[in-house]
């Protein structure tokens, strides 16, 4: 071959394997229905049916528009959003994967003559024939996969155009105006990013609060279907691009993929992340100041005293101990996912809050994800007390395991309930819930030792066992 031809083949063949960073595939597309464009989306939004009223578009209308969010990353399914210089909208299509036919950045033509517009929780959607929804609401349909083409034409390729920048100050009231646009707002963060830093539960679409320096604040609306679901959220303040949407009056954001939150700057306070300090229940229990108070970025350990199987504690909650201190901590989450007796664990405690619950002091505001197990099978030694000496000194050992030797249970009948235990020196509480799988069996009449831990109940001081089996001998 020609030195000079094959140094231009090499060149020609190099030259088409480079690419733009922001450049779109080029797949199929054209513009020939550029010149049939007659309408915009503010003019259609205009139209503002009524919610479960979709409305019929009989007229010779085309609108053309760039798709702003797809499907690729399973935040939105079945639909594309887009939007011109004008306003946004959603279009709903019965296909997966239309990220290969209108990706982020095509330009797309719609024939709207045929199709439904309708209002669904506040936001404009084009569609096809309406169907109930799950609420006997009629909402517009997606379109068919063999009448897409029918109805809209892909355009060339076109680059991302600038979103709109917004103040978070000025979305406090829904914006109409900024439904289904993409947008940007600068110097905000998770106004809580320890508590629930992965974009969305497992089982249901999640809400993340995100705020400014101002304290304004907005939901990040996050699909459990997202890839990114599981991923957690960034910590430090920043931009975030979304698209604007509104459910049922109040404005709400939604991220196209991870690209879209930029938070890598020092908090609004200065701070940026740090590991956390390791707290012990004994250093936790005094930093109380008689309110509730949303602690910082600590972690605790300790062994899990109490006995979720046995149903003597509520399903969500359980109690942890740490040399002679002990807590309870109440996990909005399910008793499927709760730690079992004798768990050593780590819990991430940075934002939950510490309260008072029923006269105890109480962790709450965290879920399971912040549990960490490091060990089973351990185990706490209580510490043997008389009633009298528990009753004086009862904050001291309130959620702790405690023994008393020689005691009896004075009333009658089965555990379920408030019982009187009594030793030489007094009386106390010996309390079982009536959910516990115990709570039928018949009471012991003899002396015996009991352990429990030590739990009050506004103002009365109670004890409650795991199960007769273990704490009863």
């Amino acid at each position: 071959m020609n030195c000079k031809i094959l140094v231009l083949f090499i060149g020609l063949l190099f030259a088409a394997c480079l690419k733009k960073k922001n450049e779109l595939p080029e797949v199929y597309g054209s513009d020939d229905w550029a010149a049939l464009v007659n309408y915009n989306l503010k003019k259609l939004n205009e139209l503002n049916p009524i919610e479960g009223a979709p409305i019929f578009i009989d007229s010779n209308w085309i609108i053309a528009a760039r798709v702003i969010a797809d499907d690729e990353s399973g935040n939105w399914s079945n639909q594309i959003i887009i939007e011109d210089s004008s306003a946004g909208i959603s279009l709903k299509l019965n296909e997966n994967s239309l990220y290969t036919r209108f990706p982020i950045g095509r330009k797309v033509y719609v024939k709207l003559k045929g199709l439904y517009l309708a209002n669904e929780n506040g936001t404009a959607q084009i569609g096809s024939t309406p169907a109930p929804d799950n609420a006997g609401m009629m909402q517009v349909s997606e379109i068919a996969p063999k009448s897409i083409g029918q109805f809209i034409s892909a355009g060339k390729s076109e680059l991302n155009a600038k979103s709109t920048i917004v103040k978070l100050e000025d979305l406090m009231t829904a914006r109409k105006d900024l439904i289904n646009r993409l947008i940007t707002i600068e110097n905000v963060e998770i106004a809580n990013p320890y508590f629930d830093n992965l974009y969305a539960e497992t089982t249901s679409a999640s809400s993340i609060k995100m705020r400014d320096c101002s304290g304004n604040n907005i939901q990040l609306r996050t699909s459990n279907y997202a890839r990114f679901q599981a991923y957690e959220t960034p910590k430090g303040k920043g931009q975030i691009n979304a698209v604007y949407t509104v459910y049922k009056g109040i404005g709400q954001l939604m991220i196209r993929d991870t690209n879209d939150l930029q938070l890598y700057q020092n908090r609004c306070d200065g701070s940026n992340f740090q590991e956390p300090i390791v707290l012990s229940l004994d250093s936790l229990r005094k930093i109380y100041p008689n309110k509730d108070t949303t602690l910082g970025n600590y972690i605790i350990r300790g062994i899990i005293t109490s006995d979720a199987a046995n149903k003597n504690f509520g399903p969500s909650t359980i109690v942890l101990q740490d040399g002679q201190k002990g807590i309870l901590i109440y996990f909005s989450s399910s008793a499927a996912a709760m730690p079992e007796l004798g768990d050593s664990v780590e819990i991430k405690i940075a934002g939950a809050i510490l309260t008072k619950y029923e006269g105890a002091l109480e962790l709450k505001n965290l879920k399971t994800s912040k549990l960490k197990t490091l060990a089973k099978g351990k185990s706490i030694s209580p510490i043997q007390l008389t009633i009298t000496a528990l009753n004086t000194h009862f904050e001291q050992y309130e959620s702790v395991l405690v023994k008393i030797i020689n005691a009896k249970i004075t009333s009658t009948g089965n555990f379920g309930g408030a019982k009187t235990l009594s030793d030489a020196t007094g009386n106390i509480i010996l309390y079982t819930s009536y959910s516990a799988t115990f709570a039928n069996t018949a009471i012991p009449t003899i002396t015996k030792t009991f352990q429990g831990i030590a739990t009050p109940y506004n103002s009365t001081k109670e004890i409650k066992i795991r199960n007769p089996v273990l704490d009863i001998y």
